[in-house]
C-alpha cells in the first residue's frame, strides 16, 4: 500500500495566516485559516501546522513539500529592526544612499525629507580602489587600509556588510578581495556583494539592493532558522521552500543568502493562482484582485504571462502611483507587477476636518473590527459590511466567529453617523464607497496607465473581501466578466502549490540594436543560462522540465529609462536586429503613445529567466449540475442586503460548497463559504464551472 503524501502551503497575511494542504494520493484539498501573529509569524505557521496534524489527520511525517510565504521581509523594513549594517564603497561615494535620486517623493511639501538611509552614514566607509568603466583595474584595492576600516567596524558590532564598488559589474575581483578580508576581520557578519546580487549600472540601484539584502540577511536567516527547527520539532522533514517575489519558489538556503528576493513573497502568490485559475476557465488576460484585510492589490496577466517588474521600492508606506518614486528603499529583485493601496477589511475609516477617508491605517489581527470583539474600537470596512448585511454575522469564518452587530452599530454611529449627522446605513455606505473609490485607481494604474483596456480582461477577484468588493469595481472599471475562485480568501496559499521553481538573472550590457555585436550579446546570455542551469541543479530537475526565457532591458538612445522586452526564443544574431527593433518600438509606442522609427535602440541590461517546472495541481471536477432548478439545493437563507443604487433589497443567500458544476444563479445574492462571501449584485448571473470558479457576469453576456 503506498504512503500518502501531502504538499503543505502557508501564508501570511497581516491578519490571519492561511494553510492548503493538498492530498497526492486522491488530489483532495484540505484548508485552515488561524488569526496572524505579527509579534512572531512563525507562530501562527506553528499553530495552523498543529491544527492540520490534530483536526484534519494530516501526518506532517508524509508532508513531501512545505512552502512559505512570509511577510518577515518587509515588516523587518517597515519596522527598521534589521542588523546593525555597514557600507564599503568606492573612495569619493561614500554619500551615495544619502543623495539617491533626483525625484522627490512629495513635490508639494515643503517639510518632506528623504527616508533615513539603512546604513548611518558613519558606518558607510571608503575603500581605496577603482575599476574603470571598462573593467580596467585604474587603483588596485588597499587591503592594509581596507583592514583597519574593517577592524574600526568589528569595534562598532556590526552584524551585516553590504559591499558595492564602482564598476564591480564589469570586474567583480576587488569586491571577492574585500569580501575575503572581511570575513578574516569580520567572522560573524552577514556580507553580500552588489556583483553577485545586482551586476548593474546604476550606483545608487546597486547600492540600495546590496544594503537591503545585508540589513535583512541576519534576521531572515534567523527567521528562517527557527522555523525550520520549529517544524522538525513538530514533525515535518520536508525541506522548506519559500516564495519570491517573481512568483517562483526557491530552497531555504537561497532565501537565507538572498533575502531581498522574498520581500515581496505573499502577494506575488496570489497573482500566480489567479493566473491558474483564470486559465482553467480558458482565460488568458486577467486581472488579479486580492483584498485582504489590510490591503488591496492588484497585477496584470497577458496572454498567460504574470507582468513582472525590474525592481520594487520598500519602506515608503502604501504608494498605488507609478510616477511617484523615491520613498523607499530600491531592491533590485524580479517582482510581480503590483499596485497596492491600503484598503483591506480592517482599514479604518476616520473623518478628517469632517471628510471622511478609509486607510491606509488598519485595525489588523488584534484588535481588529470592532464587530471582532476583540477590542477593536475603530469603524473598519469589515464593520461596515457587516451592518449593510453583505458579510454573515453567524456564519463568518464559518461559523468560528460571530461578529458583535450591535457594538458595530453603536461605534458607528458614534464615531461617523452622528459627526455626519447621517443614518448609519448611509455612513457604511459612504466607508464603501470611499474604499473603492482608492481600490478602483489601483486597477486603473496596472490597466490603463499600461495601455491596456479592461474591457479586454476578466478580473479574479480573492482575498478574504476581495469577492465581496470585486464585481461592483468590475462594473466601474469596464470589465465585463469577474472569476471567484474556489476558497478565495486561501488563494495566495493556493499559488504556492501552482508555482514554480524560478531563478531571474541581470547583467548590464550596453550595445545597440541594429549594427551591435550580436555575438557578444549572445555570450552573455549563454552566460546567464548557464547560472540558471547551475541553479536548478540542485533541485533534481530533469533536463527536459528546464527552461529558459530571455528578456532585455531596452531604450532609444540617451533615454534615461528602459522598456523590458521579451525576447524570441533562440540564439540572437545579426538576421534579428530589425525584429528586435520593432518589438522595441511595439513596444514604446504601447506604453507612451509613440514611436522613434529612426531612433537609435540599445540593449542595456540582458535577462534570463530559468524556469523548472514544478507539478500541477490536478483538481478534482465538481459533480454536475441535473437540472435547471437555479442553484436551489444551495440556497439556504434570504435577508436584506445593500447595493449600491438599488438600496436594500430582499437578497438569497447560498452555500457555495454546495454548489454542483454547470449550476446557474442571478443576482443580488450572496454565495456564502467559510474563507469569504462572493456578493452579486443585480444585473449580473453566477454559473459555476467544472472546477468550482465562479464564472460572473452581466445578464445576457456569455460567459
Amino acid at each position: 500500500m503506498s504512503q500518502t503524501k501531502y504538499r503543505v502551503a502557508v501564508d501570511v497575511g497581516g491578519t490571519f495566516t492561511d494553510l492548503v494542504i493538498l492530498n497526492e494520493t486522491d488530489g483532495r484539498i484540505q484548508t485552515l485559516k488561524v488569526s496572524s501573529t505579527p509579534h512572531d509569524p512563525s507562530e501562527a505557521v506553528l499553530t495552523g501546522v498543529r491544527r492540520a496534524h490534530q483536526e484534519l489527520g494530516i501526518n506532517l511525517a508524509e508532508v513531501s513539500q512545505f512552502t512559505h510565504a512570509t511577510t518577515v521581509c518587509s515588516n523587518t523594513i517597515l519596522q527598521r529592526s534589521g542588523a546593525r549594517t555597514a557600507l564599503l564603497v568606492t573612495a569619493g561615494f561614500r554619500d551615495v544612499l544619502e543623495i539617491q535620486r533626483h525625484k522627490r517623493y512629495r513635490l508639494f511639501d515643503q517639510s518632506y525629507q528623504k527616508i533615513a538611509p539603512l546604513v548611518p552614514r558613519q558606518w558607510s566607509v571608503e575603500a581605496v580602489e577603482r575599476v574603470a568603466a571598462d573593467g580596467q583595474i585604474v587603483t588596485p584595492l588597499d587591503e592594509a587600509a581596507l583592514r583597519v576600516t574593517l577592524q574600526k567596524l568589528a569595534a562598532e558590532k556590526i552584524e551585516a556588510l553590504a559591499i558595492c564598488f564602482l564598476f564591480s559589474f564589469r570586474n567583480a575581483a576587488h569586491e571577492q578581495r574585500a569580501a575575503a578580508i572581511a570575513r578574516e576581520v569580520l567572522p560573524q557578519c552577514f556580507i553580500t556583494l552588489s556583483s553577485e546580487i545586482y551586476p548593474q549600472y546604476r550606483e545608487y540601484e546597486r547600492a540600495s539592493t546590496t544594503v537591503v539584502n545585508a540589513y535583512l540577511g541576519p534576521r531572515v536567516s534567523t527567521y528562517l532558522d527557527r522555523m525550520n527547527h520549529a517544524l522538525t520539532a513538530a514533525g515535518v522533514t520536508a525541506p522548506l521552500h519559500l516564495m519570491q517575489s517573481n512568483g517562483g519558489i526557491i530552497s531555504c538556503a537561497t532565501a537565507t543568502k538572498i533575502p531581498c528576493r522574498i520581500v515581496e513573497s505573499g502577494p506575488a502568490a496570489g497573482v500566480i493562482a489567479a493566473a491558474h485559475f483564470g486559465q482553467l476557465a480558458g482565460r488568458n488576460n486577467l486581472i488579479s484582485f486580492d483584498m485582504g484585510g489590510t490591503t488591496a492589490k492588484a497585477g496584470l496577466i497577458e496572454q498567460g504571462e504574470v507582468r513582472q517588474a525590474s525592481g520594487q521600492e520598500v519602506g515608503a508606506g502604501i504608494n498605488i502611483s507609478r510616477i511617484l518614486q523615491g520613498g523607499g528603499y530600491f531592491v533590485g529583485a524580479a517582482t510581480v507587477d503590483l499596485a497596492e493601496v491600503g484598503a483591506g477589511g480592517g482599514s479604518i475609516a476616520w473623518l478628517d476636518d469632517g471628510v471622511l477617508k478609509v486607510g491606509p491605517q488598519s485595525a489588523g489581527a488584534y484588535p481588529g473590527p470592532i464587530a471582532y470583539g476583540l477590542g477593536g474600537d475603530k469603524v473598519t470596512v469589515t464593520d461596515a459590511n457587516l451592518l449593510l448585511g453583505r458579510i454573515p454575522s453567524a456564519y463568518f469564518l464559518g461559523g468560528e466567529m460571530t461578529l458583535d452587530i450591535e457594538r458595530a452599530r453603536a461605534t458607528v454611529q458614534a464615531s461617523l453617523a452622528g459627526p455626519l449627522n447621517i443614518s448609519v446605513e448611509e455612513a457604511c455606505a459612504a466607508v464603501i464607497e470611499v474604499a473603492s473609490a482608492n481600490m478602483l485607481k489601483m486597477l486603473r494604474i496596472v490597466t490603463v496607465e499600461k495601455g491596456c483596456d479592461p474591457a479586454d480582461f476578466s478580473l479574479v477577484a480573492f482575498g478574504g473581501n476581495g469577492a465581496v468588493h470585486g464585481i461592483e469595481l468590475a462594473a466601474d472599471l469596464g470589465v465585463r466578466e469577474v472569476i471567484v475562485p474556489p476558497a478565495p480568501g486561501l488563494l495566495s496559499a493556493q499559488g504556492l502549490l501552482v508555482a514554480d521553481i524560478r531563478y531571474d538573472f541581470r547583467q548590464t550590457h550596453v550595445e545597440g540594436v541594429v549594427g551591435g555585436d550580436m555575438d557578444a550579446v549572445e555570450r552573455v546570455f549563454r552566460s546567464l543560462e548557464a547560472q540558471g542551469r547551475d541553479a536548478l541543479r540542485d533541485y533534481g530537475l530533469a533536463e527536459n522540465a528546464i527552461s529558459f526565457h530571455r528578456s532585455a532591458d531596452m531604450r532609444y538612445h540617451r533615454q534615461a529609462y528602459e522598456i523590458n522586452v521579451r525576447l524570441p526564443d533562440g540564439a540572437v544574431d545579426n538576421t534579428q536586429q530589425p525584429v528586435l527593433a520593432e518589438a522595441f518600438h511595439e513596444a514604446h509606442e504601447r506604453l507612451y503613445g509613440r514611436r522613434d522609427p529612426r531612433g537609435v535602440v540599445q540593449f542595456v541590461t540582458l535577462c534570463v529567466t530559468a524556469t523548472g517546472n514544478s507539478r500541477r495541481l490536478a483538481h478534482s471536477p465538481l459533480a454536475k449540475t441535473t437540472g435547471a432548478a437555479g442553484a436551489a439545493h444551495a440556497r439556504k437563507s434570504q435577508r436584506k442586503v445593500y447595493f449600491r443604487d438599488h438600496g436594500f433589497v430582499d437578497c438569497a443567500v447560498y452555500d457555495r460548497t454546495l454548489l454542483l458544476a454547470g449550476d446557474v444563479l442571478a443576482g443580488p445574492a450572496l454565495l456564502e463559504a467559510a474563507d469569504s462571501t462572493t456578493v452579486v449584485p443585480p444585473g449580473w448571473q453566477v454559473r459555476c464551472d467544472a472546477v468550482g470558479n465562479l464564472i460572473v457576469t452581466h445578464e445576457g453576456k456569455a460567459a
